[in-house]
């Protein structure tokens, strides 16, 4: 008796894809090797973080010391108040530093199956935005989507220049 195998997935058509591992299809939102059926998505929205631990700490030193220079300047002197000021520069400086180096992240969520479930994890604000954004778009109606342009016909002729890899590309002889 010969065993017979079930059908093969139908192949996704992707419609968008923003990298590697994340693209929304015509059915689901892949993330990685998680695919969520657009079906069953609902209440698309997204989250920003709290601050990095670092920042958080580094502003309330800041505002600590803001307050406790304030309340015994009349009885520091005048060292002592440079030397505060100076450690709070310092302080204001890293809080800065840290909130640019560690950005906020933004998390996508949405309703998957009746559950609030997490999509998308990203530091990268307009990606996360551009996939809420066509996720929306593709909840409300699949057929305002851009759909992906046929690859045009490979002709036998020279390559368009931005298909050819510089490393293969060969100098023109000098005497042409």
């Amino acid at each position: 008796m010969k065993a017979t195998r079930p059908p093969d997935r139908p192949s996704e058509t992707p419609i968008l894809t923003f990298r590697p591992g994340l693209q929304i299809t015509t059915t689901c939102l892949q993330v990685g090797s998680q695919h969520f059926a657009l079906s069953r998505l609902s209440g698309v929205h997204s989250r920003q973080t709290g601050h990095d631990p670092l920042t958080r700490r580094c502003a309330g030193m800041l505002a600590g010391g803001v307050v406790l220079t304030g309340l015994f300047a009349p009885v520091m002197r005048p060292a002592g108040i440079v030397a505060a000021v100076a450690v709070l520069c310092g302080l204001a400086v890293l809080t800065v530093v840290s909130s640019r180096r560690r950005p906020r992240r933004m998390e996508l969520w949405a309703d998957y199956r009746g559950t609030p479930t997490q999509l998308l994890v990203s530091e990268d604000v307009w990606l996360l935005g551009g996939v809420e954004r066509y996720l929306r778009r593709a909840l409300e109606n699949p057929s305002r989507l851009p759909r992906r342009a046929a690859e045009p016909p490979a002709t036998s002729g020279v390559p368009h220049p931005s298909r050819m890899h510089p490393g293969r590309m060969s100098p023109v002889p000098a005497g042409r």
